[in-house]
């Protein structure tokens, strides 16, 4: 784990070198690819709509990048890909769904994480593997979040009585986020970082096998 928590400080402090931010645009395209690219799948599946509406998936990383997400990715170490509108799909027993649909972004960087850590102690370490393995952690661990578009936040949406207030809500958390990120970065205090360094080290170790 020293590996990891050495990632985790240069990459909160952006103090990759030139070769090392290459892997690590790389590891957020996978994660975006997998997390979003898995989400959008599901929701078509699980859509009520007719085949030729519903069938919203794509794989591609490029695609799936969200602007606010890797704005975050590029200050903070962690971010989020494209998501999935609410209202745009007619989704089957909906809260539920969508609580299910929640969970698969950080289930597909948990898998990233295990496969990472995986071929780094049995088959080939390497330094890309090292980012994709602290990338994937943190991105996992962020998702605790009760802020959209972290699946967290998926409790609070069980727990309003209407659409309307989590609309609002869910339009604001990206931007609550980056404000919390820029503040927790610039103002000398990182508490953001300090309250979630027990969460990215819990998911860390499990992820190593420790």
């Amino acid at each position: 784990m020293v590996e990891l928590k050495k990632y985790l400080m240069n990459l909160y402090f952006m103090k990759l070198t030139h070769e090392e931010f290459l892997y690590y645009c790389v590891a957020i395209l996978a994660n975006v690819a997998f997390g979003s690219g898995f989400m959008r799948f599901f929701a078509s599946a699980l859509s009520e709509l007719p085949p030729e509406e519903s069938k919203i998936y794509d794989f591609n990383p490029f695609t799936n990048l969200d602007i606010i997400g890797t704005i975050v990715f590029l200050t903070a170490g962690f971010g989020w890909g494209r998501q999935v509108s609410d209202h745009k799909l007619s989704i089957k027993k909906q809260k539920l769904g969508w609580l299910i649909l929640a969970l698969i972004p950080p289930f597909a960087s948990l898998t990233l994480a295990l496969t990472a850590a995986y071929i780094k102690y049995f088959l080939w370490s390497d330094r890309v593997i090292d980012i994709l393995l602290g990338l994937s952690v943190t991105i996992t661990a962020y998702h605790i979040l009760p802020i959209p578009p972290f699946a967290g936040s998926r409790i609070i949406y069980l727990a309003l009585p209407g659409e309307r207030a989590w609309r609002l809500f869910s339009k604001a958390g990206p931007f609550i986020i980056l404000a919390l990120v820029l503040l927790d970065r610039f103002s000398g205090t990182p508490f953001l970082r300090e309250l979630m360094d027990p969460i990215v080290k819990a998911v860390g170790n499990f992820v190593a096998y420790r």
